[in-house]
């Protein structure tokens, strides 16, 4: 399933509505519904906001066979996890850990992500620079 897919299937079975899903993904609701009808596809920076909010796994968006169902402890929906929120069941001890892993590695892949736009600018930054710098050398040909 492609991913404007699952992120409307995510939302229709949270049942929100397109401006409340989007306001918890902090997008405006135009840039959702153009998403979910494909003719806008989502930055990373969406993909993990949503991953983050209804602490789901990143990978869910990119492997094809899996499916958003209550059975289903992979990925974890919010809900779900409310749902069995019991101090003393060990299954949702495990999937507590789980969820905490998955938001470290999502906090850490937003670091990454934020890092690498700084580098991005750096470079353009140095790039014009050089250019400016080799456009004043006179030509000594």
């Amino acid at each position: 399933m492609e991913i404007n897919k699952k992120i409307r299937n995510l939302r229709k079975k949270l049942n929100y509505s397109q401006q409340k899903f989007s306001d918890k993904i902090e997008i405006s609701r135009s840039v959702l519904s153009q998403i979910e009808i494909n003719k806008l596809k989502p930055s990373v920076d969406i993909i993990a906001r949503i991953a983050k909010e209804f602490n789901i796994s990143i990978s869910y968006f990119f492997e094809n066979d899996l499916e958003l169902t209550d059975q289903n402890d992979y990925p974890l929906v919010r809900e779900t996890s409310e749902k069995y929120d019991n101090k003393n069941c060990p299954l949702c001890k495990q999937l507590k850990v789980v969820n905490d892993i998955q938001k470290d590695v999502i906090h850490s892949l937003e670091k990454t992500i934020s890092t690498q736009f700084q580098l991005i600018e750096l470079l353009e930054k140095r790039i014009e620079v050089i250019k400016d710098t080799m456009a004043e050398q006179p030509d000594t040909e």
